[in-house]
Order: C-alpha cells, then structure tokens, then sequence
C-alpha cells in the first residue's frame, strides 16, 4: 500500500472519529439539557403545588398583626364615645351590664399595694367564656391608666357555655402604668390544661372575695375574679357572653368605639365601672379620666 492511500485511510480515520467525538459531544449536550429540563419541570411542579396549597390553606385566624390591630383599638376608644355610652342602657335590657358588677369590698380589706402603687389582681383561665367578656372591658379601661403589649387573640372553650367567645388573653401579656400594678393569672388554656399556677396572693383573695357574701353559695373561687386593691371585687362577667357570639376579634375591636353597637355599648359601659373603681384605687389619678362623665355618670353603680 503507498504511502498516499496510507495516509489517505488515515485521514478518513480521523475525519470519522471527529465526527463521532462531535456527535457524542452533541448527545451528551442533549442528554444535559434533557436534565435539566426535567429538573425545572420538577421544580416548577413542586413550588407550583406549594404555591396552590398557600393560596387554598385557610388563612391563621390571629396573625400577629390582627392582635396588634386589636391592641391599638383597645386602646384607642375615644373618651367622647366612653362619656357617651356613660352607665350604659338600664338591666334587663340587652347591652345592659349586671347590677352590682364591681362590689364594695366591706369592710375594705388591708391596703392591697406593689411598689407603692395600688394593685389590681386578676385571676382567670382562657377557657372561660365570663372571663372573655371580662378581659375585654378590663382592657379598655386599663387602657386609660396605662399600656398593654403582648395581647393574644384567643377564643374560649368551644365546648363551654357560649362556645367560642373571641377574646383576649393576659398570658404572657404585660402591662405598664404610673398609676397602679396589673397582675394576672391564667389558671388554665383554652381545651383546660394547666397554664399558670394560682399564686398564694390569687388564692388567699379568693377565699375572702370570691365567696359569699360577693357570690352565691356554691360559686366559691369561681372566673374571673379581679380584686381592686381590697377596695373592689369584680366575681364574674359584668355583662352577657352572649353578646359578643359570632363576631370576630376585629369586629368586637371596632363595636367599642362605637356606642351604637350592643355589644360595644356594653363593653365601654362595664368598663366605664372598672374606671371608676380603678379611680378609687388610685386616688383620683389621673384626673383627666376621673373627672370624665364616664366615670362620675357610674358613680353609684359601684
């Protein structure tokens, strides 16, 4: 064989094997892309799901942000609106807030102080549908003398009279004023575990003032209690649950400022006979609040 034919095989050779080294190149480019395809159709099939269970899971019922809404309207019923409401409708009529709500400890017990201010003890647990109803007017008229942070949304038991009554929680909550001290309990959670221990002070005031004369027999150390510096006593809700049945913690938020609504107008209205006793407690202060109409126009409620 010449030399010229030699190198003229050599050549297709090489010119065959070019070829192949291109087209196997070219499938292993196709074979990647084809992996990578299929990568992105995965991943787009994948977040495509996660995006579809986003969108149809319900929504939290208490976003952090909805408790802070309700927080900023709790705070923030105008004073005309409380001046207007003033003792509220007369009992029965609905709205109407419970004769005697706040008692006259009689004789008033020893001096009930922290830090040498007055204070204010609340005992209750978040499964109770009376202290839902509670919490509400306390916080509102709290409001007046300082601020809350940390406020949970929360309903009572839904397996308690007034099922699901929407509400606030103090657990965990804190509250500051110049005026006097706000100490709570929340006995137990929604579904009746154990939350917080009853402390000896909750245990020792209840025994004195959650039982007769302030309640009926048989309804000893019973929620919620709340103990105005051993001035005043509050056993029970000061008006019916019932009011506050099927409305959500933002509609509930927005009645209060609203002295038309019923369940609104019976919230600022008890609340309007917490101010007057939280005046009691601390002498008067601040006097922009205890010498508003709300709180002379309760004067002999409590």
């Amino acid at each position: 064989m010449g030399k010229a034919e030699l190198y003229g095989q050599q050549s297709a050779r090489e010119k065959i094997a070019g070829q192949q080294a291109v087209a196997a190149q070219g499938e292993r480019r196709r074979r990647v892309l084809v992996a990578v395809g299929s990568v992105a159709v995965v991943l787009a099939v994948v977040i495509g799901f996660v995006v579809f269970k986003s969108l149809s899971k319900p929504s939290s019922p208490a976003p952090s942000s909805s408790a802070a809404g309700v927080a900023r309207a709790i705070a923030s019923v105008p004073a005309a609106t409380l001046d207007r409401v003033g003792a509220g409708v007369a009992y029965p009529a609905t709205g109407s807030v419970y004769p005697h709500a706040v008692q006259t400890i009689t004789p008033a017990g020893p001096a009930l102080t922290s830090g040498g201010k007055p204070e204010i003890v609340y005992a209750g647990a978040e499964y109770c549908p009376f202290c839902a109803a509670e919490r509400w007017a306390l916080a509102v008229a709290l409001s007046r003398f300082g601020s809350f942070s940390g406020l949970r949304l929360i309903h009572s038991s839904s397996t308690d009279v007034y099922a699901n009554t929407p509400t606030i929680s103090f657990y965990r909550a804190s509250y500051a004023s110049k005026y006097l001290v706000f100490t709570t309990t929340e006995a137990e959670t929604v579904t009746h575990a154990p939350l917080q221990p009853l402390t000896a002070l909750d245990i020792a005031l209840m025994k004195k003032y959650d039982a007769p004369p302030y309640v009926p027999s048989g309804y000893n150390d019973s929620f919620p209690f709340v103990d105005f510096a051993n001035k005043y006593v509050i056993d029970g809700a000061s008006y019916s649950p019932a009011l506050l049945a099927g409305l959500t913690w933002q509609q509930v938020a927005a009645d209060v400022a609203h002295p038309s609504s019923t369940a609104g107008a019976a919230i600022d209205a008890a609340a309007n006979r917490i101010t007057a006793a939280l005046c009691q407690a601390t002498g008067g202060q601040p006097g922009s609040v205890c010498t508003s109409t709300a709180v002379t126009s309760v004067s002999g409620s409590i």
